[in-house]
């Protein structure tokens, strides 16, 4: 009878080793890691190349709708030519002065955050109650800034000066009609929210089938509402300027006057 202990697996090097070609899990892990990471890296390169298509783009309709409606306010005229070569020459502003308002919304968005978030984590009644208040003051406050953004991107295309100067020469403006401007841009959300309300509760259930066209529907009321919300902002500014005692004689250039507080005495 053969001894079992003879029956030994053949390690010569003509048999295959399976071990030998099993992954090694480490590496196996690493190499996902690496795709996982390259793949996350293509999105966010895609997805920053689609949010500056879109804000050069809403930058040139943003320049359009706020040319024509200035051009329109003063009852004048202008070739479709001349409109397009003035497009190409103030659109850069508008970008320009739109980055800084991005940035200085997203600063007040940080400093609202870093602020709030300490006291939401207290246990005492009384601190999270301060802190629902300075949530609420925040809220009224985010309906407020807006109104110097927009004015300042009007003040871009219209006047001269970018960025920085343009905030503050809207800062100086809106002063006479803070109320003017708040009212306006709660209108200009409450429009934007009825308006998407109104599509939903019309879809129902099924807009959630049919992606594409529920948000080319979204897109096209926030388009209206952007819309709604330039050519008011345009208006505005306008009246701001005249409030100042500034006449508009011509496009692009403004002729500033200073009206007499006194009447002159005569001798």
């Amino acid at each position: 009878m053969p001894d079992p202990s003879s029956f030994v697996a053949d390690q010569s090097p003509f048999t295959s080793n399976t071990t030998s070609f099993m992954p090694d899990p480490t590496q196996a892990q690493l190499l996902a890691v690496g795709r996982l990471t390259d793949d996350i890296g293509r999105l966010l390169a895609l997805l920053m190349a689609f949010l500056l298509a879109v804000f050069i783009v809403s930058s040139f309709s943003t320049t359009a709708t706020v040319l024509v409606s200035a051009i329109s306010y003063k009852d004048e005229t202008l070739s479709l030519k001349d409109l397009c070569s003035r497009i190409v020459t103030t659109w850069k502003r508008a970008l320009i002065t739109g980055f800084y308002t991005k940035l200085h919304a997203l600063g007040y968005l940080s400093l609202g955050v870093a602020v709030a978030a300490p006291l939401f984590m207290s246990a005492n009644l009384s601190i999270i109650l301060a802190a629902i208040l300075l949530g609420i003051s925040v809220c009224v406050y985010c309906l407020y800034i807006p109104v110097v953004w927009n004015l300042a991107i009007v003040a871009s295309i219209v006047d001269e000066g970018c960025g920085m100067e343009a905030l503050g020469k809207a800062a100086s403006l809106i002063k006479g009609k803070r109320l003017h401007g708040f009212l306006l841009n709660i209108c200009s959300n409450l429009l934007v929210l009825t308006l998407c309300s109104v599509f939903g509760m019309i879809l129902g259930d099924k807009g959630l089938m049919n992606w594409t066209i529920n948000g080319l529907f979204v897109m096209g009321f926030f388009s209206l509402g952007n819309f709604f919300t330039n050519v008011s902002y345009t208006v505005l500014y306008f009246q701001c300027k005249k409030s100042y005692g500034e006449e508009i004689d011509s496009y692009g250039s403004m002729v500033y006057t200073k009206l007499p507080s006194t009447q002159p005495v005569n001798k």
